[in-house]
């Protein structure tokens, strides 16, 4: 049965590209994503094809691929994305910035004020970051245990969301007769002392034209919905199957039920979709196979082994995964649930181990012409778990203007998607209210 609500879409700048080594294909810039002009591209093309949102990780530490790969996203985010909304008029910019490495007065700022310079198009991805390098970058011998990350998160983004209200949204009268600037009352000055912060005082930029800046979360442990259900508007999810969204949405929204005001929209949800695209489903497999060398397929088969605390020469790179249930609750301790829980959906479905490692962790991958791509998309909406996706592509500069030319007619014939803006702040294009003043 069709979606009566529209299909929403945005794009995850992942480097230059979804697979390693695509930054030696002719014609694409190895130092692209550490400068403007990716950015810039990308948030235009994004524009061009309707998309509600361009969203940038961030890893925020030196990996240890870097002898033979480019950082995938070098620049700072919030810089990265303040000039692709500089560039552009209604598409949405959401940055990526950790809870567990930066202070939430500075965040708060920061991000008010991008939502101000793109007048209402900025979110923000909020995570909590358990890469070891990125807690080495910032002096920590250890990732803190996800408890206490969590814990830290949930603090952070409450007192952001309290600086973001500092403003009401009529404390501005600026009455020039009189020299009155803000009306008494308007103005909400924090006073927080908690387990990890204390700050006292109040945010100094006003709120934008769609209220506060759009709230995302991406994590698919218990800890991470419980933040959703608290703070989030969306989340970006790891879901391969469509067994695995329809289970992703069942828990956020018990979550979402028991930390939730009656009446509160709910948390929208954006799986991470790898699109390989040609103009047929033959082309766009040999496309495919152009990215799987024997050397990528073992540099996955060891960062799979990684990823599942195992050593590579247990898994046989032909036969079907098998993550039993202690390994499972040990490995969600330290590394991301969502993720593993999506690699334990797609090896449900009886895929082998050299599948599974070439589709990045359990997130929707499709390769086919345009067709088939805008069918898998119908499948997984039609299914009402999820409210769109966000796409990410094997080359950017190559793919993502083609999912433009040719899936967006298909999603646009089929009443799945929008044919223009109607509205020009991230808020209004995913039709969420605009928040009002503290309660």
């Amino acid at each position: 049965m069709p979606r009566e609500a529209p299909l929403h879409l945005g794009v995850n700048c992942v480097g230059i590209g979804n697979y390693d080594g695509v930054w030696r294909r002719p014609g694409i810039d190895p130092l692209g994503t550490s400068g403007a002009d990716y950015y810039v591209r990308v948030a235009q093309t994004a524009e061009r094809g309707l998309f509600d949102a361009v969203f940038t990780a961030d890893a925020p530490g030196l990996m240890p691929a870097w002898e033979a790969e480019p950082q995938k996203n070098s620049v700072d985010p919030i810089l990265a994305m303040t000039v692709a909304a500089q560039a552009t008029e209604f598409v949405g910019v959401v940055p990526t910035v950790s809870t567990s490495w930066h202070h939430p007065w500075n965040l708060a700022r920061t991000l008010q004020s991008l939502d101000r310079i793109s007048h209402g198009r900025a979110g923000w991805n909020a995570v909590t970051s358990y890469s070891p390098m990125a807690a080495a970058s910032f002096g920590l011998e250890q990732v803190p245990a996800k408890e206490q990350r969590y814990a830290r998160a949930a603090e952070f983004v409450e007192v952001v969301d309290r600086l973001w209200r500092t403003w009401a949204p009529d404390a501005i009268v600026a009455d020039k007769a009189t020299g009155r600037f803000a009306r008494p009352g308007g103005v909400h000055p924090v006073e927080h002392r908690g387990e990890f912060f204390t700050v006292l005082g109040g945010g100094v930029v006003p709120r934008s034209e769609q209220g506060l800046p759009v709230v995302f979360q991406a994590g698919g442990s218990p800890e991470g919905f419980a933040l959703a259900a608290r703070f989030a508007d969306a989340t970006f999810a790891a879901t391969a199957t469509p067994h695995g969204a329809q289970d992703y949405r069942r828990r956020l929204d018990a979550a979402s039920a028991a930390a939730r005001s009656p009446g509160r929209a709910r948390v929208m949800a954006f799986p991470g979709m790898i699109v390989t695209l040609g103009s047929t489903d033959e082309e766009a497999a040999r496309r495919s196979d152009e990215f799987f060398t024997p050397e990528m397929d073992a540099a996955n088969l060891r960062l799979l082994a990684s990823f599942l605390g195992v050593d590579a020469s247990q898994l046989d790179p032909d036969a079907p995964l098998s993550i039993d249930p202690a390994t499972f609750e040990e490995r969600r301790k330290v590394t991301s649930e969502g993720n593993l829980r999506a690699v334990q959906y797609v090896a449900e479905t009886g895929r082998t181990v050299r599948e599974i490692g070439r589709f990045s962790w359990g997130h929707i991958s499709v390769v086919g012409g345009p067709k088939t791509v805008a069918d898998k998309m119908e499948d997984f909406f039609a299914t009402g778990a999820v409210d769109g996706f966000n796409l990410m592509f094997d080359v950017t500069d190559e793919t993502f203007p083609a999912f433009v030319d040719e899936v967006v007619p298909i999603l646009q014939e089929r009443g799945l998607f929008r044919r223009q803006y109607t509205a020009k702040t991230l808020r209004g294009h995913l039709g969420l209210p605009v928040p009002g003043d503290l309660t």
